[in-house]
């Protein structure tokens, strides 16, 4: 099922496909194609995989780096919702950076 970015899944459609679609999300991970999808066939959001997802979002590298300063700075006595929240702010630090291509 392979689709084109242009092309926009309904989202009734989307609905009913979804099972499927997680299932090519997990077989073909970044390589998976995104789906766009929206009411009335108008393109309103891009389901894609979270692999991609994390590249896009700066990649696993930079989200293990900052996950690795963290625990340098602050040590281990965080517990596990503090952990998440400051992980959470690097990453949106991470975003507000200007990308350079590679």
């Amino acid at each position: 099922m392979s689709r084109k970015p242009h092309e926009v899944l309904a989202t009734r459609e989307a609905r009913a496909q979804l099972p499927s679609l997680l299932e090519r999300f997990r077989k073909d991970g970044v390589n998976a194609e995104p789906v766009v999808i929206g009411a009335r066939r108008r393109p309103e959001a891009v389901v894609l995989s979270y692999e991609r997802y994390l590249e896009l979002a700066g990649g696993r590298a930079k989200v293990a780096a900052a996950l690795a300063r963290q625990i340098d700075e602050i040590g281990a006595g965080l517990d596990e919702d503090e952990a998440l929240a400051l992980a959470n702010d690097e990453i949106h630090a991470a975003r507000r950076e200007p990308r350079t291509r590679s």
